[in-house]
């Protein structure tokens, strides 16, 4: 009885494991031809990730955690949708930059591909 109840958690927890990483991987490069106008809205639409809040405490958005992986232009068309008063800079992943802090700005660092590699925030 303890044996088989053992392999059963061991089962369940195993496919628990593996299922988010199934749901969550990559599209191939074929998947990616064959996208259509309709996935865009859903990509733009996903849910923020949990860790870090993405609002400060008057519930006005900083982060856009939701934006990693996509293009540089959806992330900088979710984070307008949010706050259209913020100015967008696009830097290359490893590009040096200030360290000034400006409340009016988003940096929205991107690989060579031209996909968000880091969470966009304020700053």
């Amino acid at each position: 009885m303890k044996k088989t109840l053992l392999a059963a958690l061991a089962a369940a927890s195993a496919t628990a494991l593996i299922a988010p990483a199934v749901a969550t991987a990559a599209p191939e490069p074929a998947d990616v031809a064959a996208t259509t106008a309709t996935a865009v809205p859903a990509a733009l639409a996903a849910a923020a990730l949990p860790g870090a809040p993405a609002a400060d405490r008057a519930g006005t958005r900083t982060q856009w955690p939701e934006t990693l992986g996509l293009p540089k232009a959806w992330a900088e068309k979710v984070i307008l949708r949010d706050r259209p008063d913020l100015e967008i800079e696009h830097i290359p992943e490893g590009a040096l930059v200030t360290m000034d802090y400006r409340e009016d700005r988003v940096r929205i660092v991107h690989n060579a591909l031209g996909l968000v590699s880091q969470v966009p925030a304020i700053g």
